[in-house]
């Protein structure tokens, strides 16, 4: 098994970004491990940029000042150069921003906090502000995480999405064996479609982590594990 994958829209069509998202060969919260899956020519991890994430909807602006800081929060933007910007997850849903007119590139860890705070929103509204990105030119994708077909959640929570989603027909829950589940995928769908993120442009891989669990982290599937799948993205 590889030490991670590619998408081949991306290669194929923004040339200007290198984005992977790594396999159990590589625990992404280990930096020694990033250091020996990658070359410097593919990612400057000397320049390497995370959160402490804290399931917040809190986005932090990488600028020439604070490459490296690691502080609270659970989004990053950044239109410097060689500076690798790294969400890790274990089921809650990466999601890639990125900005091909403005160079410009996000990164959002959205468990189910972040997705029901909208975090994938407040982190395109940042680009906005920053970088005057506008949402109808962005490419964004939705990593490995669980998937509709495993997240079995509270009818608490399922009914505190209906209330935050009530203006929407789509279905995001579903019910089967008297057991509630919630598509995380499709509520982020939602999220940056309200923002006018053309629907083209959303890459769902729709990989779930606890199916794949033989080649993602899956939180629930591996005991809670502390390993991560890192998505990580570099403006070339």
């Amino acid at each position: 098994m590889e030490d991670y994958i590619k998408i081949d829209r991306i290669n194929e069509e923004l040339d200007f970004v290198n984005l992977v998202i790594t396999t159990t060969n590589i625990d992404a919260k280990n930096e020694d491990d990033l250091f020996k899956a990658f070359k410097e020519d593919e990612f400057n991890l000397i320049n390497l940029t995370r959160n402490s994430q804290i399931h917040s909807s809190i986005v932090n602006k990488i600028d020439k000042e604070n490459i490296g800081q690691r502080v609270d929060g659970d989004a990053l933007i950044t239109n410097i150069k060689e500076v690798p910007l790294l969400i890790l997850t274990a089921d809650c849903v990466p999601v890639v921003i990125i900005d091909p007119k403005n160079k410009a590139i996000g990164v959002a860890h959205a468990g189910w906090r972040g997705t029901y705070d909208k975090i994938a929103q407040k982190t395109i509204d940042e680009m906005v502000k920053s970088y005057n990105t506008n949402p109808e030119d962005l490419v964004c994708v939705i990593g490995p995480s669980i998937g509709p077909c495993c997240y079995e959640v509270s009818k608490d929570l399922v009914e505190k999405f209906n209330i935050n989603l009530a203006n929407y027909d789509e279905k995001f829950d579903i019910i089967r064996d008297n057991k509630y589940y919630l598509d995380l995928w499709k509520i982020n769908e939602l999220t940056l479609k309200d923002c006018k993120v053309k629907e083209e442009n959303i890459i769902n891989l729709q990989i779930c982590t606890n199916c794949n669990h033989e080649k993602f982290y899956s939180y629930r599937k591996h005991n809670k594990t502390s390993k991560r799948i890192g998505t990580m993205i570099q403006i070339r």
